[in-house]
């Protein structure tokens, strides 16, 4: 290529070249240095091809390609990555016709090459005018100047986005761990995930293992949308538990658009990852449309895979946190019906016994000066009942907590539970217990817990299956111990009564339930109408001491 020659105005717009700051966003400094250098060659037209060190590609123009010199630079372009270039950088120079030529130079930057410059000059300009020579190597140095400012700018953008990144998720992630309320953390996170990556929206899939179906809830309207747990990208993404990018859903067969349209919303593209505890998926986040209609990357697909993750777990503790304050709830309210049935038996037994006593005593006070001789037997009938009324107290102290549950074990508790039994209603109900010789020891919060069960099944068929008869049965069976109540009374519809529960507000058979899923133990209730009913309890026998 034959040496350039400048003039005073080319030298002013070097000096520019060479300084070329100013600049904060890429495309604009590289649109700018070409137009410079158009502007300094001079050239009638130019392209400019810069890879970042991300692997990102910025193409700028500037000025009229024809179809042939469109073709020489694609031919140029084609196969061209950013690369290690072994010695001096070529400068190349292509004719067009009879009076143009395509310059080629590259790009480089630390010894890397990163694109590709390509200027059409004409040959009549080349040779004109006032100029003194300018050779190969200042060519290659200014084009090196915009490879190595394209590349400081792009680090420095990326680095800016991290830091962005980075201190966001950190704000979502001290907020979702303080957050104890689903509702507001639900919300939380779909308003501030969408910042992380420039989205317009976020959506929460929560999997609804009972009926398989994602729950989705938008933030601002007051209702659920539910879907099947394997439709959608979504389900997609919940049933194989890999992230996906969409950049064009209406072409996607995956796409389940039925919510979209329910909610007014045009999607055109997603990025969603599975949501996990541990080795468990508990749904799915997705993020929707860019801002700046750029397409979604492998960068915003990493990023949601850590919000999702802290996600999952602020979540997971959020629901946590719910179920022990149900718990909690249902221990209080448990606690309150039981004061209620202790002041009832109080009151309906021993302070009744006492009341009479008391009576007793004052008439055998005025019985002693009016009829001495009827006080013997007097005394004997007061003795009566005080014995009856220490039975009845002592009754009571041992269902409330058996102490021989600790020393004795469960069987020697249940058999003086059958002897000391009596049916307080005032029928004749029999209560009879059917176990082998010996059974095996388990520790004492697991034996409270079944005799706990077991005097709540007991009650239950005293109160409803009106039974002439209730049989505790107790034996070990495939490594279980199997403790049950059974009775040959009414029975009864168990899903109905279960399903009844919200509605009557009684805890009944499910505070059963849950005092046999705490201790690892399996509840079966059977009972059909006018068939009796039947619970069993069965323990596996790991616990045993």
């Amino acid at each position: 290529m034959p040496p350039l020659a400048i003039n005073q105005r080319q030298l002013e717009t070097l000096s520019q070249l060479l300084i070329a700051g100013g600049h904060h966003e890429v495309p604009d400094l590289l649109q700018a240095s070409l137009d410079r250098l158009i502007a300094f060659w001079p050239a009638q037209a130019g392209a400019l091809l810069y890879i970042s060190p991300y692997g990102e590609t910025i193409k700028v123009t500037r000025g009229q390609l024809d179809a042939e010199t469109n073709s020489l630079i694609e031919q140029a372009r084609e196969g061209f990555a950013r690369r290690d270039d072994n010695g001096e950088p070529i400068v190349g120079s292509y004719s067009i016709d009879d009076s143009r030529d395509l310059i080629e130079l590259p790009l480089q930057s630390g010894g890397q090459g990163v694109g590709l410059l390509h200027l059409v000059v004409s040959r009549t300009d080349q040779q004109s005018g006032n100029q003194q020579p300018l050779d190969e190597e200042l060519l290659v140095l200014l084009v090196r100047a915009i490879g190595g400012e394209a590349d400081k700018i792009a680090m420095l953008r990326r680095a800016e986005r991290d830091l962005r990144e980075l201190h966001l998720l950190y704000e979502i992630g001290q907020l979702l761990a303080v957050n104890l309320d689903l509702t507001s953390l639900l919300n939380d996170i779909k308003l501030r995930a969408p910042k992380v990556v420039g989205a317009e929206r976020c959506s929460i899939f929560i999997l609804d293992e009972e009926t398989n179906e994602l729950v989705l809830e938008i933030p601002g309207e007051q209702r659920r949308y539910r879907m099947p747990a394997d439709r959608g990208i979504a389900g997609w993404v919940v049933t194989h538990g890999v992230g996906q990018i969409v950049n064009d859903v209406e072409h996607d067969p995956r796409w389940y658009d039925a919510i979209s349209r329910e909610a007014d919303f045009v999607t055109r593209s997603i990025v969603c990852v599975p949501m996990r505890v541990k080795d468990r998926i508990i749904g799915a986040m997705q993020l929707l449309n860019k801002i700046d209609g750029q397409p979604f990357n492998e960068q915003d697909l990493q990023l949601l895979t850590t919000l999702a993750a802290q996600a999952a777990i602020a979540i997971e503790n959020a629901r946590l946190y719910q179920r022990l304050k149900e718990e909690r709830d249902r221990l209080l309210q448990k606690e309150a019906e039981v004061r209620h049935a202790i002041a009832r038996d109080l009151h309906d037994g021993p302070t009744q016994s006492i009341a009479a006593i008391a009576m007793n005593i004052e008439f055998i006070k005025r019985l002693f000066k009016a009829m001495p001789e009827r006080v013997p037997a007097e005394l004997d009938t007061l003795a009566e009942l005080v014995q009856k009324t220490t039975h009845d107290i002592r009754n009571l102290l041992f269902e409330l907590r058996p102490l021989g549950l600790e020393t004795q074990g469960l069987l020697v508790t249940l058999q003086q539970y059958v002897e000391r039994w009596r049916d307080p209603s005032g029928h004749d109900t029999k209560l009879r217990l059917e176990a082998p010789a010996h059974v095996p020891r388990l520790p004492p919060e697991i034996e409270g817990a079944i005799f706990i069960i077991l005097q709540e099944a007991i009650n239950n068929a005293r109160k409803h299956a009106r039974s002439d008869s209730i049989t505790i049965y107790l034996y070990v069976e495939e490594d279980h111990l199997v403790a049950s109540v059974r009775d040959r009374g009414c029975g009864f519809n168990v899903a109905a009564v279960e399903s009844g529960y919200t509605n009557r507000g009684s805890l009944g058979l499910l505070n059963m339930k849950e005092r046999a899923r705490l201790i690892g133990a399996d509840l079966r209730i059977r009972s059909e109408i006018g068939q009796g009913t039947t619970v069993e309890l069965r323990i596996p026998l790991n616990h045993t001491q």
